[in-house]
């Protein structure tokens, strides 16, 4: 027989691990940081990737892997009116030691590029499947990150932490996408919109319901939306989850071809 699981058990069983380890905030802060960091180089990691399988020089892999890491940011910051006429966004004014940490990620991907160019290019495949994890975990962290810090400002709807906390996530990608002349992935496979308003809803659920007023707070609340964000994009990629379209062009070319071949080779037959 299941065991019924209320929010109240779960409180009470977060709150029993994290006292029974003595968790202080100072110890939860540092996790946070640690966390935000490793996001950090993991974005930087992917938009450096992407960069250099478009043959980018070292100004250019540096450059969209900034753009990658803290665009989305920066566009977030806009739309919600920070920048206008208050104070410029976070990333321009206190972001410097994030930065450094993405070019130094952005070089050292450039440099392994460089050093063992053949290796790089037999392992394409595995490159984009590790590229691909990375860029899930960096737009967990990055999600996360947005979502609480319109929370802070006690919004009235829950959208809006939602949709700012996936536009600060996924804008740098689109930016990036849109400097290289190519469709933005976000718009054609990989459910990446989807899986990351998921993972914001999740955050928003988790501190404004489950752990609100705890130290670890926003510990298990980064933490669950990173975990929703990267299970859903490896099973999209696993099992090719994408958005439907409205028209898949390709699939009906090849399938026209594939009926114009049929009947050449029944007349050549007759």
């Amino acid at each position: 027989m299941m065991r019924k699981i209320s929010l109240a058990t779960v409180q009470t069983h977060l709150n029993y691990f994290f006292q029974k380890y003595n968790f202080s905030r100072l110890v939860m802060e540092t996790v946070l940081e640690i966390i935000h960091f490793i996001g950090i180089i993991s974005f930087s990691a992917a938009g450096a990737m992407v960069a250099i399988d478009n043959e980018t020089d070292w100004f250019g892999v540096v450059f969209l892997s900034v753009i990658t890491c803290f665009g989305g940011g920066l566009i977030r910051d806009i739309i919600a009116g920070q920048s206008i006429g208050r104070e410029l966004p976070v990333v321009l004014t206190d972001m410097n030691t994030e930065i450094i940490v993405s070019i130094s990620t952005a070089t050292l991907i450039f440099l392994l590029a460089f050093i063992f160019k053949r290796k790089y290019v037999e392992e394409e495949k595995f490159v984009d499947q590790i590229n691909n994890v990375l860029d899930a975990f960096g737009i967990g962290v990055f999600s996360a990150a947005g979502t609480a810090a319109y929370m802070a400002l006690d919004i009235y709807s829950p959208v809006v932490p939602m949709v700012l906390g996936m536009i600060s996530s996924i804008g740098g990608s689109i930016t990036r996408d849109v400097i290289l002349g190519k469709i933005p992935v976000i718009l054609c496979k990989r459910i990446y919109a989807l899986a990351t308003l998921a993972g914001s809803a999740v955050y928003y659920i988790t501190a404004k319901f489950i752990v609100v007023g705890q130290d670890y707070c926003d510990v298990v609340s980064t933490v669950a939306c990173v975990i929703v964000i990267v299970a859903i994009r490896m099973c999209a990629t696993v099992f090719e989850w994408n958005m439907p379209k409205a028209i898949d062009f390709a699939k009906i070319r090849a399938e026209s071809e594939e009926k114009n071949e049929e009947k050449a080779t029944v007349s050549a037959e007759k």
